[in-house]
């Protein structure tokens, strides 16, 4: 009986630290937005809207611990 075959080459190391580094640049980017749109963008225009800082901030901390998590399982 033969062995079957992989029709699915697995990607390299530098094809998965591309990636990942990708969606780290991602994560980053949207915390960013999520921070200027929901907080700082009505602060300055002088219409807060309750909840919305907070919530901006948790959504920050959230998103850039992704990020890093993401980026410390980038491979040497």
């Amino acid at each position: 009986m033969p062995e079957p075959t992989n029709p699915a080459p697995t990607k390299g190391k530098a094809a998965r630290n591309e990636t990942r580094k990708a969606v780290a640049t991602t994560a980053n980017a949207l915390s960013i937005t999520t921070l200027v749109t929901m907080w700082l963008q009505p602060m300055l225009s002088g219409r807060p809207i309750g909840l919305a800082g907070p919530l901006a901030g948790v959504a920050f901390v959230v998103l850039q611990g992704f990020a890093h998590y993401v980026l410390r399982r980038v491979e040497d």
